[in-house]
């Protein structure tokens, strides 16, 4: 079972490396389809931006898997649609397939029975990213202030492969909000499905983590340990027959998942890629992870640069070299939540000291609306969410190489998490992705934000303008004033 107090030991038994990319099975199948097409050096990709859609190809990855699942997710959520996924990695495992479960420690409070019976199974190994050594939840505060150097470097890297053949990384942790049926607010968000040479690269991101020192296994022995995993099912079965009205979207389709594949499969884009992705030492100096090729990625631009981020706290060095883009003629256009649809008010509290600096560099700001009309794009029925909050980390580069994956533009992404995410170098997931971007800053979507003569900020509708920042109301705006009070802006 889970130590109270020590760290977490390991399992001699968990697979130390990837499997050979499976040689049999529908994925196989599918997989060696889309590679025949392939030019060399070339991967496929698939966007998904339809959040139902994200889930049901998770789904269909898990359920069509016959031999390995790497799961790796800064959060999995105690919710309908975690415990809907959950129930089916737990019937892959039944079938056999060895699962690699990884999940950052953050999200985790108060889960350890849960996390224990997932690693009872025996075809399941557990690890936990960074984990705190006290695990009784009211204690690990206290020591968060204590080891507040090791602890705030966390995990924030999302990525799933099945059978060693399909691969999805992006901005989708695991969670109702992210797949449309969180009845306060929805995610507008994008991953990307990936294909061909570029998986063995995920895969062996994934090993790397999985092996790192910060990787803590999960113990599963005792006499409990049964106990836990017939509970863990129980859970996820009561859950799922609970809502399965609001959960209806997910399900199967009469067709079966092997023909559902083979119909996304139509869609594939191809090109070059390559894996951005931090090393998972929370000592590595960050300036030779992601956060620098990003940066260098950003400055092959020659005339147009789309950015979408939720949280959007760049650093001096970040506005600096958007400020050269636009002075030698680079559009630069980026779009980010306004306070309206951040769910998180103290990460807008941080951005808007940098706001007025990024618009003095010429690049052009758009902040999402919460009541935006692409609202209805996001909510899978029968869920009517409230508000819409944008969550998509991407970029496009003179509409030929694409970015999709986990990182913010902000102090805990570059510095602190580790990201991961995907380059491709095809101009039709580009012009795809402008399309979305495009679609997301108009003014039924969002507020471009402009700096007026006087130093004032408008933020403009079309032709009409408000004078001060979009909120959802007083409260909202109270807090925002309060946390301006607080210096913890370089933690959002």
């Amino acid at each position: 079972m889970l130590c109270a107090c020590a760290p977490l030991s390991p399992r001699t038994s968990a697979p130390a490396h990837h499997a050979r990319p499976a040689d049999a099975g529908a994925l196989a199948e599918h997989g060696e389809r889309v590679e025949a097409r392939l030019a060399e050096q070339e991967s496929a990709y698939w966007l998904l931006d339809d959040n139902a859609e994200a889930l049901r190809v998770r789904i269909a990855l898990v359920d069509l898997a016959e031999r390995t699942l790497d799961i790796q997710y800064f959060i999995w959520q105690d919710d309908m649609t975690g415990r809907l996924l959950m129930q089916h990695v737990l019937a892959a495992a039944d079938r056999g397939v060895r699962v690699r479960f990884f999940v950052d420690d953050l999200g985790m409070v108060g889960r350890n029975d849960e996390l224990a019976g997932l690693a009872a199974h025996p075809s399941v190994d557990v690890r936990l990213f960074n984990p705190w050594k006290v695990r009784f939840p009211p204690i690990r505060p206290f020591e968060f202030v204590f080891r507040i150097g090791v602890l705030n470097h966390r995990m924030h890297n999302k990525l799933l492969i099945a059978d060693g053949r399909f691969g999805i990384v992006g901005g989708r942790n695991i969670g109702d909000r992210y797949f449309g049926v969180y009845e306060e607010f929805v995610q507008n968000d994008i991953d990307l499905m990936v294909a061909g040479p570029l998986l063995e690269d995920m895969a062996r991101s994934f090993d790397t983590f999985w092996n790192s020192e910060h990787a803590h296994p999960v113990r599963a022995d005792g006499p409990e340990a049964d106990a836990r995993l017939a509970a863990l099912r129980r859970r996820c079965a009561a859950s799922v027959a609970a809502n399965e009205t609001m959960l209806s979207a997910f399900g199967a389709p009469v067709e079966g998942w092997q023909d559902y594949f083979g119909a996304v499969m139509q869609s594939a884009m191809h090109g070059p890629g390559e894996l951005y992705v931090d090393s998972p030492d929370v000592r590595a100096d960050a300036s030779s992870g992601l956060y620098e090729q990003f940066k260098s990625l950003l400055s092959r631009a020659r005339r147009e640069l789309i950015l979408s981020s939720p949280y959007l706290v760049p650093d001096e060095e970040f506005v600096a070299l958007l400020e050269r883009l636009v002075q030698r003629g680079v559009r630069v256009r980026v779009l980010t939540n306004s306070l309206a649809s951040n769910s998180h008010v103290v990460a807008h509290s941080a951005y808007k000291d940098r706001r007025r600096e990024l618009l003095e560099t010429g690049v052009e700001l758009y902040e999402m609306r919460a009541d935006a009309e692409v609202l209805g794009r996001y909510r899978t029925p029968p869920a009517d969410p409230n508000w819409l909050a944008l969550h998509t980390k991407a970029a496009v580069v003179d509409g030929r190489w694409s970015f999709v994956g986990s990182p913010n533009i902000d102090p805990r992404s570059m510095v602190l998490n580790t990201e991961i995410g995907v380059v491709a170098d095809d101009p039709e997931l580009a012009g795809e992705l402008t399309r979305l971007l495009n679609r997301d800053m108009r003014p039924e979507n969002s507020w471009r934000v402009t700096l007026e003569p006087g130093g004032w900020l408008k933020w403009w509708n079309g032709d009409d303008a408000l004078g001060r920042q979009p909120a959802k109301g007083f409260q909202q705006r109270a807090v925002e004033f309060f946390l301006n009070l607080i210096p913890i802006k370089n933690q959002a």
